[in-house]
């Protein structure tokens, strides 16, 4: 019964981030538009979304989130048998897909999910879900955005130029509360080392970074179980 439930309220997690996806640019477009009447209100232009510079990408029909998310907690839960616990999880990699998916289709990471994340990775600590206790996730989450910050900033001011986006020290922030400090070179380097594999068979001129991040928490997470 509670496996049903599961997959229901995967299924449920899986239409609201099929929305959040589908609605992500038009809402970043209107936000945009209205920031700019109250910056030049004399000079308010028609918004015509289908001009916009960023244009919405399909995502997928809504049935396969429904079904995709709902299979997979189901499956969560089937195997952990700990309802909390498998919530929390499921939520966690269920962010973790939004800021990837995003990121790579748009090269854009919103700090909202990325915040949710943080919290939640605290609340796992304070629940005693992961192997650091709450105060050493805070600081560990602390000192990942501190890293992120200084090599976004001096490989801006070395190559000129955006070498990370700013989204990606937020994204580390929320990661930082789900490892240790002591894994910092472990999740950079198979974060870079995933990044270099997937550069060398696609070629393509612009990567995303969020993708692989999440690939190495959810790697470095497993091997330091």
């Amino acid at each position: 019964m509670m496996t049903l439930a599961f997959f229901l309220l995967g299924g449920l997690a899986g239409i609201f981030v099929w929305l959040y996806i589908d609605r992500f640019i038009p809402n970043l477009q209107q936000e945009i538009y209205q920031n700019y009447i109250e910056l030049y209100p004399e000079n308010s232009p028609i918004f015509h979304s289908e001009k916009a510079a960023i244009q919405s990408q399909n995502c997928g029909h809504i049935f396969l989130y429904f079904l995709g998310f709902g299979l997979s907690f189901a499956v969560l839960y089937y195997f952990l048998q700990d309802e909390l616990f498998t919530l929390w999880l499921a939520i966690t990699l269920s962010l973790l897909f939004v800021i990837s998916w995003l990121d790579w289709h748009y090269q854009l990471i919103s700090p909202t999910p990325c915040l949710f994340l943080f919290f939640l990775g605290l609340f796992g600590a304070h629940q005693e879900f992961s192997i650091l206790t709450l105060s050493q996730s805070l600081e560990s989450a602390v000192s990942f955005f501190s890293v992120f910050c200084i090599i976004y900033y001096l490989s801006k001011w070395f190559y000129k130029k955006e070498a990370l986006g700013r989204g990606d020290y937020w994204l580390a922030l929320g990661v930082g509360t789900y490892l240790t400090i002591a894994h910092l070179p472990l999740f950079l380097f198979i974060a870079c080392l995933l990044g270099i594999i997937v550069y060398w068979i696609s070629r393509k001129s612009v990567l995303p970074f969020a993708p692989f991040l999440c690939l190495s928490l959810i790697i470095t997470s497993a091997i330091t179980l």
